[in-house]
């Protein structure tokens, strides 16, 4: 899939959440109902955000390691199914940045590059 598709792909489940998150709030009564429909309305939410910033977030996998992508993934996951464990979150996701930061700048150097074998002048 191309990244057009998959933006698109991503804007019609958001909307698709949002139209459910309406019926079930607007149309249905209960509590399993509001729980349901405050869900699809917190993804929905999300997911519109995430096609909104779709380019700038394939430029950031272009910086960041997979490790600390899916460390934000998983964070905002959490974010979005607890709102209150937002300090705690926070701070794992920075720490794992730090974490990432340091481990790149102790990464030994390239070796210099020695000589092509093969057929030597001489």
């Amino acid at each position: 899939m191309t990244a057009t598709v998959r933006r698109h792909t991503l804007g019609v489940i958001a909307l698709a959440m949002l139209a459910a998150a309406a019926v079930l709030l607007l149309f249905c009564d209960g509590n399993l109902a509001d729980m349901y429909g405050s869900i699809c309305l917190r993804v929905g939410m999300a997911l519109g955000a995430v096609w909104l910033a779709f380019p700038q977030l394939l430029l950031l996998s272009a910086y960041c390691s997979p490790k600390l992508l899916f460390t934000f993934l998983l964070g905002g996951i959490v974010l979005i199914a607890r709102p209150k464990a937002f300090p705690i979150v926070a701070l794992l996701i920075v720490a794992a940045a730090i974490l990432e930061a340091a481990g790149w700048l102790l990464k030994p150097l390239r070796p210099a590059d020695k000589r092509p074998r093969g057929k030597e002048r001489g």
